[in-house]
């Protein structure tokens, strides 16, 4: 492989948020340094692998030690080679960013921390099961800057019940006055593998299109513009990492529950970190399953994906790419969608209106 983006998934937290149903380790820091020599082992497959973008995630990547992380990022300098420019993501939750932790990741070439506030009201955190307060973000904030991060994105959440909406312009006007450069908007869903499913049922309020758009209005009039349906940047600092996901590049995933994309070939990992774990030291990988589509589907996937960005897609730009001709009922799809006021075109390209932003998995379940 020549050059690629990579992502490298690490699963433990000190707790789990209540509307969290992602693949996660829960006070298991004994098994962090087991995890770091897996990573490693399943590197291995990927060695010399040039990367022009690197994203950390979780769980909660900046909940492991200064020695973990330090060790981590030693494995990436072995196996991988990153170019020059390359974009170096890593995710931090605020209750666990420290003035030292902060100067670690600058000397590691982090270039980008995504920092996970979701709120500045403290009586919202609580309720959403999330362990910092707004004293803890703003704190949080404070070191990265002092460390010198000059590309710092905070994650918003909106939908929650009892939020009002002046709940929501006072929590966007904070997080604003932090002075970050990037914004990433989620409305909550609560899914059936979250503790608030369990305690809900349902998703409370959560997609309401009024709120959303009020959102973009806020952002927009703020000088942080929209690039994706729940991306907001200020001028060049969008995420490159994500980027490449949605224009349908090609990426590597390691770690528990890691997806990757390689040569046409989708795969992904074992979910939990007990056969994670066993898959490596047995078979050196922990690949699970697999798909392969055809330059069809992958075609209407990338167009799916496109319309998730503000500048849409170049239809026959995306034809040429996959030597293929969007189906004709999928054409009459995109043009009642136009009609409606949902999509738009310029020339050859189709985008999102802003109403269709807030309705895009309706758009996109007529159009697979």
């Amino acid at each position: 492989m020549s050059s690629s983006s990579l992502y490298i998934h690490i699963p433990f937290c000190g707790k789990k948020c209540l509307f969290c149903s992602f693949s996660v380790a829960v006070n298991q820091a004994n098994y962090v340094n087991a995890y770091l020599k897996a990573l490693r082992q399943e590197a291995l497959r990927y060695q010399g692998t040039r990367l022009s973008t690197l994203y950390i995630g979780g769980g909660t990547p900046s909940f492991l030690s200064e020695e973990q992380i330090d060790a981590l990022f030693v494995l990436v300098s072995e196996q991988f080679m990153r170019e020059d420019g390359c974009e170096v993501t890593f995710e931090c939750n605020p209750e666990s960013v420290t003035e030292s932790k902060a100067r670690l990741l600058r000397r590691c070439g982090v270039t980008r921390v995504s920092l996970g506030i979701q709120s500045m009201r403290d009586r919202i955190l609580t309720s959403l099961g999330r362990a910092h307060s707004q004293e803890d973000a703003e704190r949080a904030f404070s070191f990265l800057r002092s460390a010198g991060h000059e590309n710092i994105s905070v994650d918003f959440m909106y939908g929650m019940e009892g939020q009002s909406h002046e709940d929501i312009d006072q929590d966007l006007a904070d997080m604003i006055r932090l002075g970050s450069e990037h914004v990433s908007i989620y409305a909550l869903t609560v899914e059936e593998r979250s503790l608030l499913f369990v305690r809900k049922g349902q998703t409370p309020g959560a997609g309401d299109a009024d709120l959303y758009e009020g959102i973009c209005s806020f952002l927009e009039n703020a000088g942080i513009s929209q690039y994706e349906i729940s991306n907001f940047s200020r001028a060049s600092f969008e995420s490159r990492h994500n980027i490449n996901y949605w224009q349908g590049g090609e990426y590597i995933g390691l770690g528990m529950a890691a997806h990757s994309h390689v040569a046409g070939r989708r795969f992904w990992n074992q979910d939990t970190l007990s056969k994670y774990l066993n898959a490596i030291s047995q078979e050196g990988h922990a690949v699970v399953g697999e798909e392969r589509l055809t330059p069809k589907d992958k075609m209407i996937e990338v167009l799916l994906f496109s319309l998730r960005m503000n500048r849409g897609i170049n239809l026959d730009d995306l034809q040429k790419r996959f030597h293929a001709d969007i189906p004709p009922e999928k054409i009459e799809v995109m043009e009642s969608f136009i009609e409606m006021g949902l999509l738009e075109e310029d020339g050859m390209v189709l985008r999102t209106t802003v109403r269709g932003r807030s309705v895009l998995d309706e758009i996109s379940a007529r159009l697979v």
